[in-house]
């Protein structure tokens, strides 16, 4: 696997240099890829037969309905559905779980049987496909847990040689593998009594036998236990405690996290005002709240107009402000609605101006999944928002497209001269990306959803081609020259990455499967000095965004995020403290 170098500072134009293969001479140039040639106009004057051309079909088929399982086992499940209608004809059917691909059948086929993960519950869904690519709205979801194979009821052995390592106001623990007659797939961390964290894998990879606990109060005695857990949940007795005292002052990277506020629905979009006040919007209720740094004074500032869900990952999600916020007043806010995913800005002065309501981008398709939707003011003033490809995967390689995108306006909806395509795309081949946030050197980074294979962490230039469909991360057809390969991809467990923040020249991913933060350090081209914190502590982590004093704001994800649902969760919003 192989990664392949990015422009170097301010070159603006889309290098041509292979993804799959890096084979750089000194001082050798880069090729710079045209952009795709504009679209011939149609014949003018007159009214001849061949200027007569069938009306493009633009109209997707219905969904399909009544989504129901038969023949589970602990290994596979058989899908059935009523058809879509379309008025072509339906040539395919796409069967998702929670957002990814599993397979696609034919238009005349109205079943599948798939493979499963004994014990794990996957939501399922269809969408339908014409043959001018029209994709529908998702199904109902169907949520599917298969029975294990066999009933285990033998817990785990005891975790021993538990140890203890602090370093500062960070303790490091080691200890030796239990075993089970199935497998080990977790370990529980527990502080005091508490769980603090945990390490999961799977009977293949089992989970590693080391875990950090970071940000503890200084000059303090902690004492620690590891429990073993298997698949099926049977659990070990705990492990010998072992007792540890940190230092005298935090000499890390994290120093420490304090809850904020919590909150029943799901904070997506989060920005701090140069005053100080927090805004987030709750996606599920469509609202945005304002409170202080501190949580005091919580409170919801306005609901957003023609908001919608998707019963899946659509509703409120980006909040922005420029930098001209102090004397403008306007707040960008990334939304779904009933037909698409849009742009809007609204003033807020105490409360949203709902009269001063401006929709900026229209038409960015939308789904059940793949919605996007991150907003950043870049250093150039300019807008990008970040689209998904709205499960239609083949839009995202066109750029007259807004689907799959990075996208870049100016603050009033208006097209910039200098972007590559004469609309708002900036970037393309994006799968679902969700995480942007600028270097020092004014670069754009992007965080993008893999399939099932690989998340990527991308450096995203004027025109770039980033390869999806063709290419998920490193991996698929990927030797297109044009195609511009991630600065580093994480795999798909371990990550499912959303938010992006960038302190100091460090990038801070939440993570929402891989129940983490990543710190990477920016050096040139690469990210290096790659950490992980919080495994585990807080489960999902949605958003990541800086404080104006310099630290991180980090909202969790927990429950709810794949319905559209108010007010079904129970999520935190955290100020993590950054070493100096």
């Amino acid at each position: 696997m192989t990664a392949r170098l990015h422009p170097p500072e301010g070159t603006t134009n889309v290098p041509t240099r292979s993804r799959a293969t890096l084979s750089l001479l000194a001082g050798a140039c880069a090729v710079l890829a045209a952009a795709p040639a504009a679209a011939a106009p149609p014949p003018a004057g007159g009214s001849t037969a061949a200027a007569v051309r069938p009306a493009a079909d633009t109209r997707p088929p219905t969904p399909p309905t009544n989504l129901r399982s038969s023949r589970l086992t602990c290994q596979s499940v058989t899908l059935t559905w009523s058809a879509s209608r379309d008025d072509v004809g339906v040539t395919n059917y796409d069967v998702y779980h929670d957002g990814q691909l599993v397979t696609s059948v034919g238009g005349s086929t109205l079943t599948a049987t798939l493979t499963v993960a004994q014990g794990v519950t996957w939501g399922w869904y269809v969408n339908a496909r014409d043959a001018a690519g029209n994709v529908s709205q998702a199904s109902a979801t169907l949520t599917v847990t298969p029975p294990f194979c066999q009933v285990d009821t033998s817990r785990p052995s005891t975790p021993t040689n538990l140890a203890a390592t602090a370093n500062g106001t960070d303790v490091r623990l080691t200890w030796s593998a239990a075993t089970d007659n199935v497998a080990v797939t977790r370990y529980d961390v527990l502080r005091g009594g508490t769980t603090v964290g945990s390490v999961t894998g799977t009977a293949a990879n089992p989970p590693a036998t080391t875990f950090t606990d970071t940000g503890l109060a200084a000059n303090t005695q902690f004492s620690y236990t590891v429990v073993a857990r298997d698949a099926q949940g049977n659990a070990s007795a705990a492990s010998a405690a072992v007792s540890v005292r940190t230092g005298s002052a935090c000499t890390s990277a994290v120093c420490g996290t304090t809850v904020v506020t919590t909150e029943r629905d799901l904070p997506w979009g989060l920005v701090q005002l140069s005053d100080g006040t927090v805004l987030y919007g709750r996606r599920d209720l469509f609202d945005v709240v304002a409170m202080n740094p501190d949580g005091t004074n919580k409170r919801s500032i306005g609901t957003v107009p023609n908001a919608a869900g998707t019963n899946g990952e659509g509703g409120v999600l980006g909040l922005a402000v420029a930098s001209t916020f102090a004397t403008d007043r306007w707040l960008y806010i990334y939304h779904t609605t009933a037909t698409d995913n849009r742009i809007v800005r609204m003033r807020y002065d105490g409360t949203l101006q709902t009269s001063s309501l401006q929709v900026l981008v229209t038409g960015i398709p939308r789904n059940k999944y793949h919605n996007g939707g991150r907003l950043r003011f870049g250093p150039d003033g300019m807008l990008y928002a970040a689209t998904g490809d709205g499960q239609t995967p083949d839009r995202a390689q066109d750029v007259n497209d807004l689907a799959g995108k990075v996208l870049r306006i100016r603050p009033d909806g208006t097209v910039p001269t200098d972007n590559p395509f004469g609309n708002q795309v900036w970037s393309y081949g994006h799968r679902n990306p969700q995480g942007l946030a600028f270097d020092s050197r004014g670069r754009l980074f992007e965080q993008e959803f893999g399939n099932n294979v690989m998340d990527e962490t991308n450096i995203i230039v004027r025109g770039g081609n980033y390869g999806w469909p063709a290419c998920e991360g490193t991996v698929g057809d990927c030797a297109n020259p044009n195609y511009l390969a991630p600065v580093r991809t994480y795999p798909v467990a371990d990550a499912s990455c959303s938010g992006l923040a960038i302190v100091r020249d460090v990038v801070y991913l939440a993570c929402l499967r891989g129940n983490r933060m990543y710190r990477e350090v920016i050096s040139g081209d690469t990210l290096t000095d790659v950490q992980q914190y919080f495994v585990g502590t807080y489960s999902r982590l949605r958003t990541v965004e800086p404080t104006i004093d310099g630290n991180l704001w980090l909202t969790t994800s927990t429950g709810g995020d794949k319905d559209s649902v108010p007010n079904n969760s129970n999520e935190r919003i955290l100020k993590v403290t950054l070493g100096s």
